[in-house]
């Protein structure tokens, strides 16, 4: 295509804010951008960037070449089914719902269309955003790299098949809230034990950052860097021991199943 992409987000909830966001502050992009809500007001701050605005989904889809289905999983049917009165030849779908496969949306959409399967997490919104993409056999190349940079502008992004996307869910798209989790309980506690300071919660999440970026960099796996800080017979020696008994890592994993499995169930109810 050597005209720019007409780029539509069908939702204006915190991802389509925080790709957006990404694109509006690339230097460059192969995109013009459009924006359609149920709530119109949401769309408005975007008018004066350059945003076009539209005052419903079809005459968006209508417009774009590239289309954002930025909406709730239990949304999709009553967004996508209208849609089908639209010639939706030369259209590519670009979805970011739990559990709804590129299968499920081609159904809804009453076409067989290009679709891109992505998964993001909510630090997009700082631009660190880790996004999963696959894609169905009608998506070209070239599509799937566009996607790619709507997405790489908030982070970054990695490539699946999409037997795996439901499962990628727990990995990269929930962990934000286990993480936060973990952070509320270490901070809790800290105070609990009189820990008051102003630059308490503060310092657990620079913890927190500098503990990711250590795995990131240091070359060392996961369970290296913590052999690294217990010392025998010392505090963190101590403490590892308690999280263990408790089987943190099977609580988790545990958690992580449980996602999978809703998605799952999410993607089977649209059928």
């Amino acid at each position: 295509m050597n005209r720019p992409i007409r780029l539509a987000f069908l939702g204006a909830g915190n991802m389509t804010a925080a790709m957006l966001g990404g694109l509006l502050k690339a230097n460059s992009h192969p995109f013009i951008l459009g924006l359609t809500s149920r709530t119109l007001e949401k769309c408005e701050p975007y008018r004066a960037q350059g945003v076009e605005i539209f005052p419903d989904n079809s005459s968006a889809v209508r417009w774009a070449d590239m289309i954002v289905l930025a909406v709730k999983p239990q949304q999709y049917r009553e967004v996508l089914e209208p849609l089908t009165e639209l010639p939706l030849q030369n259209k590519v779908f670009v979805s970011i719902a739990a559990g709804i496969s590129t299968e499920a949306v081609c159904e809804m959409l009453g076409a067989h269309v290009p679709v891109i399967r992505a998964m993001p997490n909510t630090p997009m919104l700082l631009g660190m955003g880790t996004t999963a993409l696959s894609r169905n056999a009608l998506t070209s190349d070239e599509d799937y790299r566009a996607a790619s940079v709507i997405f790489s502008a908030s982070g970054m992004t990695m490539d699946l098949p999409e037997d795996k996307m439901n499962a990628v869910i727990a990995a990269i798209g929930s962990s934000p809230a286990y993480l936060y989790l973990i952070i509320s309980a270490i901070y809790e506690e800290a105070r609990a034990q009189g820990v008051d300071a102003p630059t308490l919660l503060e310092g657990i999440c620079q913890m927190t950052a500098g503990a990711a970026r250590m795995v990131l960099e240091s070359g060392e796996s996961p369970e290296t860097l913590i052999r690294r800080v217990c010392s025998p017979g010392g505090t963190t020696e101590r403490a590892m021991q308690v999280l263990r008994e408790e089987d943190l890592p099977g609580i988790l994993a545990r958690a992580m199943r449980a996602c999978t499995a809703r998605a799952e169930e999410l993607g089977a109810q649209k059928r």
